[in-house]
């Protein structure tokens, strides 16, 4: 959900968008961030026609092959306003059997909180040997740039991708709810799966598939894709959110593609 495309608009609508109930300063360096008018004139309502309180700000690959580690430095952060959470989804991919759980997070040299789902292939199995982990992760750290450092157990990672979103609102970064288990599930590897997560109110989500050693299109349920990309020419990976839902404690999101038999994550958090 984000803020109406035409018609009036109050400072109560741009406050709920926020997830703030507090005074609404007009304008702050919050509501140029909703409006993306970083100066200049603020235009009540025009500038913020169908605008959200959770924006990408920030997208990376990396296709060296990389052991322990992936630090993406110089990330865009985007405006520096009260309340910001930095949410990172990211991912590691291999066309070997590995483990590539990741261990911890810093966001801005800060701890993020979150997880990961991750599976892997030997040689010789359903699908061309391979491994996969896709994770939600989040902090707040100040200022409007930084590095986004991954860290995972043993094993080589072939590539690795990061999207950061900067959210307004939310009181922690420690997620309200998480996903966990959407996996291929080796030996079973379908075309298609899903899961649950608790969420607030007017809380939003965020999340992202990655699969291994195939670059089919990968279709969000539950979520709104934000952007899709081929990673190191062999694997792909999708990210979207959900905005200002509604208290479920068990709301769904999932995937669906063209063909199975690919090693798969998927990783979702919700935030308010």
């Amino acid at each position: 959900m984000t803020l109406q495309s035409s018609g009036s608009m109050t400072f109560a609508d741009i406050n709920n968008e926020l997830r703030s109930s507090g005074t609404l300063v007009f304008p702050d360096t919050r509501t140029r961030w909703l409006a993306e008018v970083p100066s200049g004139n603020l235009i009540l309502p025009t500038n913020f026609y169908s605008k959200q309180a959770v924006k990408l700000v920030h997208s990376a690959v990396d296709t060296v092959d990389r052991s322990g580690s992936y630090t993406f430095s110089s990330c865009d952060f985007g405006i520096d306003y009260t309340g910001r959470t930095l949410v990172a989804v990211t991912a590691l991919f291999a066309g070997s059997d590995q483990v590539l759980s990741q261990t911890s997070v810093t966001i801005g040299g800060s701890s993020a909180a979150g997880g990961n789902n991750g599976d892997g292939d030997p040689a010789g199995g359903l699908v061309p040997a391979s491994a996969v982990g896709c994770g939600v992760w989040a902090a707040k750290p100040a200022g409007t740039s930084g590095s986004v450092v991954v860290n995972f157990t043993s094993g080589t990672a072939g590539a690795a991708a990061l999207y950061l979103f900067s959210l307004a609102g939310a009181a922690s970064a420690t997620p309200h709810g998480q996903t966990s288990g959407i996996t291929s599930d080796n030996p079973d590897f379908p075309s298609g799966d899903s899961g649950t997560l608790a969420v607030a109110a007017n809380g939003v989500v965020v999340g992202g598939v990655a699969r291994a050693v195939n670059t089919g299109a990968i279709t969000l349920t539950g979520l709104t894709e934000v952007a899709q990309v081929t990673v190191d020419g062999s694997h792909r990976i999708v990210v979207g959110v959900a905005n200002r839902l509604s208290v479920d404690a068990a709301y769904s999101v999932g995937f669906t593609t063209g063909s199975g038999n690919t090693v798969y994550a998927m990783r979702a958090a919700s935030f308010n």
